[in-house]
């Protein structure tokens, strides 16, 4: 009796080792997919959560003071925002390395090319309006809108009259989407006094 293998039982090895192998990499290529979108959802939420903390930070931060033109002149507004132009502005406490400038800064936070840019300006009444530090907060967003809460009612522009122009919104709502998801954030600025005329 010859020992050995048939051509038979080769090709029958064959085929479940190839069909093993397939199979292995599959799940290979599945596993890599799935820790490649793990780690890029990661990556969102990271970035998404140090956006927060920096946005809640300035608007914690609010100085309650009126705002300037680039000429010196009064806006008669100590916080402004416009869902249309989906921009919004005010004066902040900022770290500063040197005790002889003033911490008291302008930011400002406005939709440019599907981006959340926040540009913070040298000075609290800048008179060139095209000297700031920018920084991208949130990229990619597809849709934006954001809201102010006065008296229990939401409105899109700040300020909504002639007594809101020296007040700061009691919440700040912002609403967007970033790679097809919702995101909602709501910001108490924690500041109950009005600048004094």
């Amino acid at each position: 009796m010859n020992k050995g293998f048939t051509l038979i039982e080769i090709l029958i090895s064959l085929v479940i080792l190839s069909l093993i192998a397939v199979i292995s990499s599959n799940i290979l290529q599945s596993s890599l997919e799935l820790e490649r979108t793990s780690t890029s959802r990661l990556a969102d939420a990271r970035n998404l959560n140090f956006s927060s903390v920096i946005l809640r930070r300035d608007i914690r931060q609010i100085v309650n003071t009126t705002l300037k033109d680039g000429f010196g002149n009064s806006i008669e507004s100590t916080f402004f925002g416009n869902n249309l132009t989906k921009k919004f502005f005010f004066n902040t406490k900022v770290n500063s390395i040197s005790n002889e400038v003033s911490p008291i800064k302008r930011v400002e936070y406005e939709i440019q090319d599907n981006k959340f840019v926040r540009k913070q300006y040298f000075s609290s009444n800048p008179y060139n309006l095209e000297e700031f530090i920018s920084s991208n907060v949130i990229d990619e967003i597809t849709k934006f809108e954001m809201s102010f809460l006065h008296e229990r009612e939401w409105h899109s522009n700040w300020p909504i009259d002639e007594i809101t122009m020296h007040k700061i919104p009691t919440l700040i709502k912002l609403k967007f989407t970033q790679n097809n998801k919702e995101y909602l954030w709501i910001i108490e600025p924690n500041i109950d006094y009005e600048v004094q005329k």
